[in-house]
């Protein structure tokens, strides 16, 4: 679109040059029509075509020049893009390393599939008066719940959508953002709000062994001051035979039906609120959360903060010279050192929890670059068994240089 705010101009092309190392432009000519003093002219046929690479760091600025010329008339115009897109990341890590994964999180293994486990005549009735919170011991087979990193042997469960590690006799009705140090303690709020059982629907709870959870079901439970609207969610808390990178339960929030999810804090903390995360509060979301709807899951895990970073990694891989392609891979990708590197380069490849896949040595140089080194991943982890589709982090020598890389089967 050109905009002329002159004397009028003829027939003008148009060069489009990309300035940010993230963005290649596929097609950077075109031409725009006749425009007279303060009207607005639009290359409607030959179309500018630009592309981000899929390294590139979230939420990076990019910009292009755009070289105008005509008959009497020539330009130049900087445009302001933002590329990498953040809702294919999950919220966190927190300090302790709890993330929250939800539907667009692709990229990952740990992305839920939702999976609705009915309570409603299999379950036990759990009666929840309003604003009232009850504590329930773990059985034995069960085993404890890990949370942050302490173990428990009961939870409590209220009737404003939420459940906490240990027992507590919390039961505040006014949500708030997580984390806060007044929230109650070991808070996972799966839907946080002002609820009363007593105007109807109902609270359920089942230890399903055969499952290895626990599920705790608000089946139409409805709001206490809005009339006419209820929800119908579950959260689910495995027991510790469900792996996670620390030994903390794995956590499933299910939401079957949502009429008022703008009203929700969902997130979760620890006891003193100096870790947490907030997924939504009051119709609030970071970049990274979709938006809850109805048929969905999110899923909350903890991974190793002594794995690998993900912060920044793609800027200092493309400083150090490192590229991985294809990518995403479908199970080979040539991962390219640049001429700091020499042959015998150590490359790790670490899944997302931080857990070491498999170790490669750079040794041929690529191409006509006779500099560069790369080494090949076929896709197998060390035992020659073939990684999960997620994320994996690229790591050379010390690891001054980490590039992500996304595994499609």
């Amino acid at each position: 679109m050109l905009r002329n705010a002159g004397s009028p101009v003829g027939a003008t092309t148009g060069l489009l040059v990309s300035r940010s190392p993230w963005l290649e432009v596929l097609d950077g000519t075109g031409a725009f029509g006749a425009a007279g003093e303060n009207e607005t002219t639009v290359s409607t046929v030959d179309r500018f075509r630009v592309r981000a690479l899929v390294t590139v760091p979230v939420e990076e600025p990019a910009y292009c020049d755009l070289i105008l010329s005509g008959s009497g008339y020539s330009d130049t115009v900087k445009i302001p893009l933002v590329v990498g897109d953040s809702m294919n990341l999950p919220a966190g890590p927190d300090a302790y390393g709890y993330r929250m994964y939800d539907y667009t999180d692709s990229c990952y293994s740990q992305m839920p599939a939702y999976d609705w486990q009915e309570l409603r005549g299999s379950g036990t009735v759990l009666p929840l008066g309003d604003d009232q919170t009850v504590v329930l011991d773990l059985p034995e087979w069960f085993g404890t719940w890990r949370y942050y990193g302490q173990d428990y042997t009961r939870l409590s469960i209220c009737s404003n959508g939420f459940i906490a590690a240990d027992s507590t006799d919390r039961c505040d009705f006014r949500d708030v953002m997580l984390p806060y140090a007044g929230a109650p303690p070991n808070i996972v709020a799966f839907a946080w709000d002002n609820f009363d059982p007593t105007q109807g629907g109902t609270v359920w709870y089942r230890f399903d062994s055969a499952a290895h959870c626990l599920v705790v079901e608000f089946d139409s439970v409805p709001y206490f001051a809005v009339s006419g609207k209820w929800e119908k969610v579950e959260v689910l808390l495995y027991d510790p035979t469900v792996p996670t990178p620390t030994g903390d339960n794995s956590i499933v929030i299910q939401y079957h039906t949502l009429n008022y999810p703008q009203a929700l804090s969902v997130g979760l903390q620890n006891f003193d609120g100096s870790a947490g995360l907030c997924y939504t509060w009051n119709d609030w979301y970071p970049r990274v959360s979709a938006p809850l709807k109805s048929g969905t899951a999110l899923r909350l895990e903890p991974v190793s903060l002594a794995g690998v970073e993900e912060s920044g990694v793609s800027v200092r891989a493309a400083a150090a010279g490192v590229s991985v392609w294809p990518n995403p891979s479908h199970g080979r990708a040539s991962i390219v050192l640049g001429p700091k590197f020499r042959a015998g380069s150590t490359v790790r490849l670490f899944d997302s929890s931080g857990r070491l896949v498999r170790v490669l040595v750079a040794q041929s140089a690529v191409g006509n670059r006779q500099s560069a080194m790369a080494a090949i991943w076929d896709g197998l982890d060390d035992s020659g068994v073939l990684a999960a589709p997620g994320l994996y982090f690229v790591q050379v020598g010390a690891g001054d240089a980490v590039q992500k890389l996304a595994l499609l089967r």
